[in-house]
């Protein structure tokens, strides 16, 4: 582990670096007996292979079958998520523990000062360069991912997602660690008996990690509820009990918190950083990022519920956000100024004089105000915000009479 800080004297932000010592997360096989297939998502193919990111891949021990595989599961996240930074990955053939499919992660994290991050926490490199639209060479290095496969498992390279019931679908693999690549990993740990959620070095959590919450709505970042490291941090992350409380991530599941896996005893690799198996079983189309994937099972699609935790890290989704909108489209609704310091004005494409209930929520998923508003000609004034944290927030907008209902993502500074 490194980590860069504040040079004495400085002025100008330099961001903090943690660099991992290992791979962050591990894909197993499973026992699953039978077949399914999750094709790619109908966004991806209406995309007709036009990509909203570059990926550049270093392969190491790869035929050209693999290889083709490979590129096949990149075009699938270059035609859902989108950078003006190509993102770089190092992709080799290993010997890996046994049963291990593969294990990938972020070559490194780094703290952002950018008004659409979140000061004091850490982004996967991938991720931060989206934001900062820089490459973060200067910092650590130009690989973005470190990804390794395992050597001796029987692999199916097929793109058709139709693998025969004795093979493990590589593309889905693939799929699976370039995802935790770009972010779907968190620093959560427990040696047995204490548990932390921030890095040990800097005391800092991941983007991952600040919409982690249990049960009880109580986020494990809460130092009033738990001191990091501690045993009831332990008993957090042991407990089955974890979700993530994303505002697009929720709206994507319906309304409901999706679970994360969070098994007694922890599990290195799986344990924290993926979906919970029960939550999204197989054949399900969240199911890529559950930690196992048995033979004969193909998933060629992250899933809304993914996709929409990506956004809610900072990633831009091809074809834009994935907020939950009725009768209104996030193209013709004006909120600003964005970023906003002490009041916001929402302008509707309707000058509706209707009443309107007014959430904004942080990005734990807390609402910080609530009130109900009249509209003036399709204009609606939200003031006296000066009280707020400089953060980001969403701001959700329904009509008391309709029900329809838009949300969208403003910046406090």
């Amino acid at each position: 582990m490194s980590f860069i800080g504040y040079g004495q004297g400085e002025t100008e932000f330099v961001p903090r670096l943690y660099t991992p010592a290992t791979p962050a997360c591990v894909y197993h096989e499973n026992d699953y007996e039978g077949t399914s297939r999750i094709l790619r998502s109908q966004n991806v193919l209406n995309r007709s292979g036009a990509p909203c990111s570059t990926f550049i891949v270093n392969y190491t021990g790869f035929t050209p079958e693999a290889q083709a595989a490979f590129q096949f599961a990149v075009d699938i996240w270059a035609m859902s998520i989108e950078s003006n930074q190509t993102i770089r990955i190092n992709a080799s053939f290993d010997a890996l523990a046994p049963g291990v499919l593969g294990q990938a992660g972020p070559t490194g994290f780094l703290t952002s000062n950018h008004p659409d991050a979140v000061p004091n926490v850490f982004y996967p490199r991938a991720l931060w360069e989206k934001i900062e639209d820089t490459d973060s060479s200067p910092f650590g290095g130009s690989i973005d991912i470190s990804s390794q496969f395992s050597s001796t498992f029987n692999f199916y390279f097929g793109t058709d997602a139709n693998p025969p019931g004795g093979q493990i679908d590589f593309v889905s693999v693939v799929l699976h660690e370039i995802g935790h690549g770009l972010g779907f990993t968190g620093f959560a740990f427990t040696d047995g008996t204490t548990g932390q959620v921030r890095d040990t070095g800097t005391m800092l959590p991941s983007v991952y990690d600040i919409t982690i919450e249990n049960g009880s709505a109580q986020s494990l970042l809460d130092t009033a509820i738990f001191t990091d490291p501690s045993t009831a941090l332990h008993a957090q992350i042991t407990g089955g009990d974890l979700f993530n409380n994303g505002t697009i991530t929720t709206v994507q599941n319906g309304g409901v918190k999706p679970k994360i896996f969070a098994p007694n005893p922890y599990q290195g690799g799986s344990s924290y950083s993926h979906w919970d198996t029960n939550t999204f079983p197989i054949s399900n189309v969240n199911t890529l990022m559950t930690p196992s994937i048995g033979p004969g099972v193909a998933v060629h699609d992250p899933g809304p519920i993914t996709l929409g935790m990506f956004e809610d890290m900072g990633w831009s989704i091809c074809g834009g956000s994935l907020l939950s909108t009725q009768n209104y489209s996030l193209d013709t609704v004006e909120v600003s100024p964005n970023p906003f310091t002490s009041s916001l004005t929402i302008k509707l494409p309707i000058a509706s004089n209707d009443n309107y209930n007014l959430n904004l929520f942080d990005i734990n998923g807390r609402i910080v105000l609530s009130e109900s508003r009249e509209a003036t000609n399709g204009t609606i004034t939200i003031s006296n915000l000066d009280q707020l944290e400089d953060a980001l927030y969403f701001v959700k907008i329904t009509n008391e009479k309709s029900g329809a209902s838009f949300t969208k993502k403003v910046i406090k500074n």
